[in-house]
């Protein structure tokens, strides 16, 4: 079991309101360091892991004296479950998180906290931590003593006010699938296929990736003196 401490820190999205004069004076202030901990179980077959997180971020309105109350606190907070699994020679890995306001925790999401209206005319918007769901599911394969692959896909949704422009992250998808080939000890090369795709919030704009890549990896290993 761990327990950490983590550098606090979020991103605000002003949304459609950032040319707002009482949007663009609201500062984001982080009291408290992010409370993390995760449980890990190992076995023979491999390990299932439970992680947590919880983080505040305090949005201080700096004109008191205009006729909006724009001071907030908002809460956000994360969990995860992953593990590997071996079978015979292969190992699954899986992974699925689901949160609020963690999306700098994650390589694509952009933005933490976006504008949510209300429809009170005194607060007229609070930041919402963005709810994400993200999950990862990988196979290594191995062939036989030479070859081996990994094949996978992952994905991560976030969503999105109403408040936030058309053309913010909504969802990222990526899938892989390689074939290696290692001849002898410290010699490996091979191929690999890579599709990745990104949808908007609102526009209607999407885009596919492809990418094929070629690697080769030598291991300049030596040992000079004593036994082998």
């Amino acid at each position: 079991m761990t327990i950490a401490l983590e550098r606090p820190g979020s991103t605000q999205d002003p949304g459609v309101l950032a040319d707002r004069i009482e949007v663009q004076n609201i500062n984001a202030r982080f009291p408290y360091p992010d409370l993390s901990g995760e449980f890990r179980y190992g076995g023979k077959y491999g390990y299932i892991k439970a992680s947590g997180i919880v983080r505040e971020t305090k949005l201080d309105d700096l004109l008191p004296n205009d006729r909006f109350d724009l001071n907030d606190t908002v809460i956000g907070w994360g969990a995860t479950l992953s593990g590997n699994v071996k079978i015979r020679k292969d190992i699954l890995r899986l992974q699925y998180v689901m949160g609020d306001g963690i999306e700098n925790y994650m390589n694509d999401a952009p933005v933490d906290i976006a504008p949510l209206p209300t429809g009170n005319p005194v607060k007229p918007i609070v930041g919402r931590a963005l709810p994400l769901k993200s999950l990862v599911a990988f196979l290594d394969h191995t062939w036989n003593s030479k070859f081996t692959s990994s094949v996978g896909y992952s994905e991560l949704a976030v969503s999105n006010t109403v408040l936030q422009r058309p053309d913010e992250f909504h969802r990222g998808q990526y899938a892989i699938a390689n074939l290696l080939f290692t001849p002898t000890d410290h010699i490996m090369y091979g191929v690999e296929g890579q599709w990745a795709r990104r949808t908007n919030f609102g526009d209607g704009f999407h885009s596919n990736d492809f990418r094929v890549q070629f690697g080769f990896r030598y291991n300049f290993a030596a040992q000079i003196g004593g036994v082998k």
